[in-house]
């Protein structure tokens, strides 16, 4: 078996079946707040993998900065039987033993799930997202494609915070775009063209943004970091960057209807689906190219 041989599996619900993973790795939601179901430890030895089906419409992804994120539509968890090398000084003293280990937490059939019954942090952030979708965003005239390119390139940061309602006016601050807000200050857009957003302490230029508009990460994943010391944005080498944001744009009419899917976004649904790893700087070969634009139609 391959984990046996040492290797790692990895489980993904898919648009066509119900299954409804849900990471609480962090420890920031309560045991009580997770439905009884079957879990799975985690290698922080800290939070849980739980695993539920649902009914139709399917739950979406949904991704928090600090608690976890439900994932059900094409996002993986790990399986018990997997192990991660994890510095045992870093998981409670109780658990150091089986630092890096997934194990079985709660032996039970996997039950199914509602909205309702999903912790108060991922309702919070649908409730924060739908109220963000209800904005009346500003008129704006597409952006077209100029030779091979999309036009995804060309959003600028001033751009999304036209299109989502923000204020583009220098430096002034403003309710956040992405996630909820209790001041109501905690966005602005700065004179060099970043959006900042001073609650996180993260610059975003527009496909930062995109990215995060569309919910394949997270502010604090796809912002740059105002300090250099401490990480960067995940949106660099990340090609499902690209899809996400490419699809955000499209669908919210910041590109033309014809804008041509760019190639790393491609390349990203070659790997996914079907296991091809394109090569840098080469076209897809034309069997590919075919088979991942019919994924591209049909799942996207």
């Amino acid at each position: 078996m391959w984990l046996e041989q040492g290797g790692n599996v990895g489980i993904a619900g898919t648009t066509d079946d119900p299954l409804v993973n849900m990471d609480c790795d962090g420890g920031v939601i309560q045991r009580s707040e997770i439905k009884p179901t079957l879990m799975v430890r985690t290698r922080s030895r800290v939070g849980v993998h739980a695993f539920y089906f649902c009914g139709s419409p399917k739950l979406p992804n949904i991704p928090t900065d600090d608690a976890g994120e439900v994932r059900s539509l094409w996002e993986y968890v790990v399986a018990a039987g997997s192990w991660v090398k994890t510095d045992p000084a870093t998981v409670p003293e109780a658990e150091r033993e089986n630092a890096g280990h997934y194990t079985i937490e709660e032996d039970l059939p996997a039950a199914w799930i509602t909205y309702a019954e999903l912790p108060k942090v991922f309702r919070d952030v649908c409730e924060a997202a739908k109220a963000r979708q209800e904005r009346k965003p500003r008129p704006f005239d597409p952006k077209k494609a100029t030779g091979q390119h999309s036009a995804l390139f060309d959003i600028t940061a001033e751009d999304v915070v036209v299109r989502e309602g923000g204020d583009p006016s220098p430096s002034k601050r403003w309710p956040a775009l992405w996630h909820d807000s209790e001041t109501g200050i905690n966005f602005s857009l700065s004179t060099d063209g970043l959006i900042h957003c001073w609650r996180h302490l993260r610059s975003f230029n527009g496909l930062q943004a995109l990215t995060v508009l569309s919910g394949y990460q997270t502010c604090n994943e796809a912002g740059s970091p105002h300090s250099k010391t401490v990480g960067w944005s995940r949106v660099t080498g990340d090609d499902g960057a690209i899809l996400f944001s490419w699809l955000y744009a499209k669908k919210h009419g910041y590109i033309a209807e014809d804008d041509p899917c760019p190639t790393r976004a491609l390349a990203y649904i070659a790997k996914k689906h079907l296991g091809y790893t394109a090569k840098e700087g080469e076209p897809l070969p034309r069997e590919v190219y075919r088979k991942v634009l019919n994924i591209l139609e049909v799942e996207y």
